[in-house]
C-alpha cells in the first residue's frame, strides 16, 4: 500500500536523496531536449536520403515541436490529476517507441509523423519534470535545483547537434533515432526513487481547451510554413490562417469559463509570470534560429562532415553548462530583471550581430566559435531566470500547470521560430537562386527544383553541364548564407522584445516566498490572508467560474513501494 505524505514532509527527506530526484529529473529533461536539436545535423543527410523540399525539412524539426508545444499544457493536467511520475514514466515509454519507428522511415511523410508521435511522448515528460522538482525541493534550494534542471536543458539542446553529427557518421541518420533508448533506460530505472505527486483539487481534464489549443498552433505553423511555396493567396492557407485564428479565439474563451483551464488566466495577473514567459518566447527566435540553421551551414556551405559540424557548436553547449549554474548561484543578488535584460543584449548584440555581418562562405572558425560562446552565455543566463521567476509566482499545488505553461511558452517560441525565420529564409534562398541561376542558361524547370532547397540538388546537378556546374553550386552556397544571414537580422528584432519585456514587467529583486491564491487573487505566501485555513483557488473564480476548496495540504506526494524516499 502506498504511504501519502503531507507537502512540508519533503523538507525532512534527505537533501543527498532530493538531488538524486534532480539527477533523474535532469537526465529526463536533456533527453528530451536533446531531440530536439539532434535532428539538426542529420537533417542534411534526411535531406539528401529523400530528396527534401526545404518545407518538408522544415517540418521534421516542426512536426516534433507542434505537437511537443501544442499538447503541453493538457500533458501538465494529466500529471496533476494522474499522478506527475505515472505521465512521466507513460511519456518517456511513448518517446522511445516512437524514436525507434522514425528510424526506420521509408519516406518522408513517414518520418514527419514519427516526429509527431515523438512529440507527444516529449509533452508528457517535460511539465512533470518541472513539478515535481517544485514540490521536492523548498523554496530555498529550489533556484540552485531549477538552475541545474535548466543546465541539463541546455546540455541537450547543444549537445544534440554534436550526437547527431557522430551517429550520423558512424551508423547514418536513423542512429540520431536510437541514441534515446538506453539514456531512456537509465532515466526509467532511476523513476525508483522518484516520489509520485499529484494536484490535492482533483484536477478536471480541459479537453476543449487541448483540442482548440493545438488545432491553433498546428494551423498557424502550417500556413507559415507552406505559405512560401503555395503563396499566401492559396485557398489553403488563407483556411489555415482563419481556422488558426477561430480556433486560438475560442481557446481563450474556454479558457476564461471554464472551471479548471489549462491556462489559468489568474498566472497572468503576476507581471514577473507575464514577463517570464513574453521574454522566454521571444528570447527562442534569436536561439533556434542559430541552432537550426548553423549545422547545415557547415555541412552545406563549408563541406564538413555532419560530426565537425556538431563539434563547432561546442562553445554554445560549453558556455550554457558552465554559465547556468554560475547564473542560477547569482540571480538573487543580480536579480531576474538584470538577467532578463542583458541576457538577449548578449544574444542580439554579441551572437546575431555578430553573425549577421560576418558570416560568409569561408568565414574563418574563430570567428563563428565567438559567436556561439555569446549565445551560450546568453542562454546560461536566461533560462534559470525566467523558470525561477514564473515558477514562484503560482501556487505549488498549480505546479503541473504552471510547469507545462512555462514550457509551452519556450516550445512555441521555438515552433514558431523554425517556421517563420525558415520559411523568411527559404523565400530569401529562393529569390537569390532564381536571379543568380537564370544567367547561366539552366533550364527553368531545373531551375525551379534548385530553388525549392539546397538540399535538392542533387537531384539536378548530375544533368548539368560540367561548364556550369561550378557557378551554380556557387550560386546555391552564396544565397543559402544570405539567407541565414538575414534570418540573424530577423532575430535580433525578437531579442530586443524580449530585453524590453523583462526590463519593464520582471521584478528587481528575486521573490523569496511562494506565491499563493485565496479567493481567485494572487496573495504572498506568509502574509496574513495566505495563512487562513480557506481553500487554494485554481484562479478561475477571477473569470467568473467557481472555485474549489481543497484541504490544507497543497501538495499530496506519494512514495512508490521499494524507492525508500523519506
Amino acid at each position: 500500500m502506498t504511504a501519502q505524505v503531507p507537502a512540508a514532509s519533503t523538507a525532512a527527506s534527505t537533501s543527498r536523496r532530493r538531488w538524486v530526484i534532480l539527477l533523474v529529473l535532469a537526465g529526463s529533461q536533456m533527453l528530451v531536449q536533446l531531440d530536439a536539436t539532434i535532428i539538426n545535423t542529420a537533417l542534411p543527410a534526411i535531406k539528401r536520403a529523400f530528396e527534401m523540399s526545404e518545407a518538408q525539412s522544415l517540418w521534421v524539426a516542426d512536426a516534433y515541436m507542434v505537437i511537443f508545444g501544442g499538447l503541453l499544457l493538457l500533458a501538465g493536467a494529466l500529471g496533476d490529476r494522474f499522478g506527475r511520475r505515472k505521465m512521466l514514466i507513460a511519456g518517456m515509454a511513448i518517446f522511445v517507441v516512437a524514436s525507434i519507428a522514425v528510424a526506420f522511415s521509408p519516406d518522408a511523410n513517414f518520418m514527419i509523423v514519427g516526429r509527431g508521435l515523438q512529440g507527444l511522448g516529449g509533452a508528457l515528460v517535460i511539465p512533470q519534470t518541472l513539478s515535481i522538482l517544485t514540490a521536492v525541493f523548498p523554496r530555498e534550494e529550489r533556484g540552485r535545483a531549477i538552475g541545474i534542471w535548466a543546465g541539463a536543458m541546455g546540455f541537450g539542446m547543444a549537445f544534440g547537434p554534436l550526437v547527431g553529427g557522430v551517429l550520423v557518421d558512424l551508423i547514418g541518420w536513423a542512429g540520431v533515432f536510437w541514441v534515446p533508448a538506453p539514456i531512456a533506460a537509465l532515466c526509467m530505472a532511476g523513476m525508483a526513487a522518484v516520489p509520485e505527486s499529484r494536484s490535492q483539487m482533483h484536477t478536471k481534464l480541459d479537453v476543449p481547451g487541448a483540442i482548440t489549443g493545438t488545432i491553433a498552433m498546428v494551423a498557424i505553423v502550417f500556413a507559415i510554413i507552406e505559405g512560401i511555396q503555395k503563396g499566401w493567396s492559396d485557398p489553403l492557407i488563407v483556411g489555415s490562417f482563419a481556422v488558426a485564428i477561430v480556433s486560438a479565439v475560442m481557446f481563450i474563451v474556454i479558457e476564461r469559463r471554464t472551471d479548471q483551464p489549462l491556462l489559468p488566466m489568474a498566472f497572468f495577473k503576476q507581471r514577473d509570470f507575464t514577463g517570464s514567459m513574453v521574454g522566454m518566447f521571444f528570447i527562442m527566435f534569436a536561439l533556434m534560429g542559430v541552432m537550426f540553421y548553423m549545422p547545415q551551414f557547415f555541412q552545406l556551405v563549408q563541406g564538413m562532415s555532419a560530426s565537425e559540424s556538431g563539434a563547432r557548436l561546442m562553445p554554445l553547449a560549453l558556455a550554457m553548462m558552465i554559465f547556468a549554474p554560475i547564473m542560477a548561484k547569482l540571480l538573487p543578488k543580480l536579480g531576474p530583471r538584470f538577467m532578463l535584460f542583458w541576457a538577449p543584449a548578449v544574444h542580439g548584440g554579441g551572437a546575431l550581430l555578430l553573425f549577421s555581418f560576418i558570416l560568409d562562405i569561408d568565414t574563418p572558425y574563430w570567428m563563428i566559435g565567438l559567436g556561439m560562446a555569446f549565445l551560450g552565455m546568453g542562454g546560461a543566463m536566461h533560462m534559470p531566470a525566467t523558470t525561477d521567476t514564473a515558477m514562484a509566482s503560482v501556487p505549488v499545488d498549480l505546479a503541473g500547470k504552471a510547469s507545462a505553461v512555462n514550457n509551452a511558452g519556450r516550445q512555441l517560441g521555438g515552433t514558431l521560430a523554425i517556421a517563420i525565420l525558415g520559411s523568411f529564409a527559404a523565400a530569401v534562398y529562393s529569390s537569390g537562386v532564381t536571379s543568380g541561376l537564370t544567367p547561366l542558361g539552366i533550364a527553368e524547370g531545373s531551375v525551379e527544383i534548385l530553388a525549392t532547397g539546397i538540399g535538392a540538388a542533387q537531384q539536378v546537378f548530375p544533368t548539368l553541364d560540367q561548364s556550369v556546374l561550378g557557378p551554380a553550386q556557387l550560386v546555391l552556397r552564396e544565397s543559402f548564407v544570405e539567407a541565414i544571414r538575414d534570418t540573424m537580422r530577423f532575430g535580433i528584432v525578437f531579442a530586443l522584445i524580449s530585453g524590453i519585456v523583462g526590463w519593464l514587467l520582471v521584478p528587481k529583486r528575486q521573490r523569496q516566498t511562494q506565491m499563493q491564491w485565496e479567493g481567485g487573487q494572487p496573495v504572498e505566501q506568509g502574509s496574513a490572508a495566505a495563512a487562513m485555513p480557506a481553500g487554494t483557488s485554481n484562479g478561475a473564480a477571477a473569470n467568473g467560474a467557481r472555485e474549489f476548496a481543497p484541504s490544507g495540504r497543497s501538495v499530496v506526494l506519494q512514495r512508490p513501494q521499494k524507492s525508500g524516499f523519506g
